[in-house]
């Protein structure tokens, strides 16, 4: 395992039309270190190149397809390595849709979209709710305000303790986790729609807390 952040910026098969992932991911960098010391691929071959030089792999991806493609699987089995070395994942948003069908993928992250069920209210200014759940990311951290998507509904695996969350009509969504999976560390950061969500101070600290996190 290195000392490197790596992003995994999706493109093709694992974007879509509705996220401008080139630019998120470009956000995703400056608050994780800033220019050369990150470092973004788009495709699974130049993953494979670089991910044993990945501390942290950040995953930035989506899908406009409900089936698989069999670069999904070797995506699956660079991950499932990658963690077994003790290395730290961050997903970000869109990331619960990207990869269908690779089961393995939304057993780690904790979570899937699912169609027709998940779901996100329109795009505003929200206030994101601190948990009662402690946790070395969140500790001293409160509420805060990001103009953002949210989503709602996804399909969560057993035992998620959020440490943040949101509230739609009255009921309560998980919007941020961290977990340890195979022999790793976990995190899921449902924030990041687009560039704005970057522009909140305490979505970046939170960001940089949770890379802290992962390289333990």
């Amino acid at each position: 395992m290195g000392s490197e952040t790596v992003i995994y910026s999706g493109a093709g098969a694992d974007g879509d039309p509705w996220h401008d992932l080139p630019r998120t991911s470009a956000r995703l960098a400056d608050a994780l270190g800033g220019p050369g010391l990150s470092q973004i691929v788009s495709s699974v071959d130049e993953l494979a190149e670089l991910i044993d030089q990945a501390g942290v792999l950040v995953v930035n991806a989506s899908a406009d397809r409900h089936g698989p493609t069999p670069a999904d699987q070797q995506f699956g089995r660079l991950v499932e390595r990658f963690l077994a070395g003790g290395g730290g994942l961050l997903a970000v948003h869109s990331s619960t849709i990207a990869f269908p069908g690779l089961q393995s993928w939304h057993r780690t992250v904790g979570a899937r979209w699912e169609h027709g069920k998940t779901f996100h209210p329109p795009l505003e200014r929200t206030l994101v709710r601190r948990t009662g759940v402690e946790h070395p990311i969140a500790d001293g951290l409160g509420d805060f305000w990001v103009e953002d998507e949210r989503y709602s509904d996804l399909v969560l695996v057993d035992g998620i303790e959020a440490l943040y969350e949101h509230t739609h009509e009255g009921a309560t969504h998980p919007l941020l986790w961290a977990r340890e999976v195979g022999g790793g560390r976990v995190v899921y950061d449902a924030l990041g729609h687009d560039e704005r969500s970057y522009d909140a101070p305490e979505r970046v600290e939170l960001l940089r807390r949770s890379a802290g996190w992962l390289r333990g």
